[in-house]
């Protein structure tokens, strides 16, 4: 009887030593399995972002001026956006409760044209509650970054912008840099290309792009600007962008300031992106 004790003890303190070196792991493991899920989840939520957030709110959450606002923003992460509309929940609380329920009234001091729509199928909209959270997981995947790094400015060139003279004489212009700058901070392909906000710079629906269009519009007899060729007609759409709208598209939307805002290179590189877009 004395060895079925001896092994029942034996047993014993080897099943013992076999839970603790578990339970020793435990913590690491059930760490490691947290962070993939969360790693999961932000990777659905990116790309539920890239297919609904996206066309608004540009690559990243940085914004497309005119169109919505920035969300990959120190503003928004150190809480001066929710202090100036007197939001007193936490930041990851105000993103999901605008995702989920949209923006049906605009915030005071914003001038979107289009109001932040509802995702949530609590409220009509067209995404899952696993969407909505995968979503906010993403958004807030930010914040470390977010936080770091100033939010981009776009200055006005040194020596003074150039200018709204729709018969300047302008440098040789880059086309692969003015589309970088029409795809950059200037958020020009937030309107122009993801989005309807104005006149669409692709070929599209049997319309030629604006690169072919400026080459007539400005001889229309609808056209009421003052442009006499069609790099003045580009360049006005840049610098006077109220002069002549295109019918079906609303005045005011376009930024007035591009005349201080860019340099005469900028307006070359831009003017010459936007002639390859036949």
């Amino acid at each position: 009887m004395k060895w079925h004790i001896a092994l029942g003890m034996l047993s014993f303190v080897a099943l013992s030593a076999l839970l603790a070196f578990v339970g020793f792991n435990e913590l690491a493991r059930m760490q490691a399995y947290r962070e993939a899920t969360a790693a999961r989840e932000i990777e659905a939520g990116a790309l539920t972002f890239e297919n609904n957030c996206r066309p608004c709110h540009g690559p990243q959450g940085k914004g497309i001026e005119g169109v919505a606002p920035a969300i990959n923003a120190a503003d928004l992460f150190n809480g001066e956006r929710l202090k100036s509309i007197g939001f007193a929940g936490t930041v990851e609380d105000y993103v999901a409760g605008v995702v989920a329920a949209g923006r049906p009234v605009p915030t005071a001091g914003t001038t979107y044209p289009q109001r932040m729509p509802t995702w949530s199928q609590r409220f009509g909209g067209p995404l899952r509650e696993d969407q909505i959270d995968s979503v906010v997981s993403f958004i807030m995947n930010w914040r470390e970054t977010a936080l770091a790094e100033a939010a981009p400015v776009v200055s006005a060139p040194a020596g003074g912008g150039v200018g709204t003279d729709l018969a300047m004489r302008l440098p040789t212009g880059d086309a692969v840099n003015g589309k970088s700058l029409t795809e950059g901070a200037l958020g020009c392909t937030g309107c122009h290309v993801l989005a309807a906000v104005g006149p669409a710079w692709l070929p599209q629906a049997g319309q030629p792009g604006i690169g072919a269009r400026a080459e007539t519009t400005f001889a229309a007899p609808d056209y009421t600007g003052k442009a006499e060729n069609a790099e003045q007609y580009l360049i006005e759409s840049v610098v006077q962008s109220n002069a002549f709208v295109v019918p079906g598209f609303q005045p005011n939307i376009m930024p007035a300031n591009y005349g201080n805002r860019l340099s005469a290179q900028d307006l070359a590189d831009i003017l010459a992106y936007l002639k390859t877009l036949k």
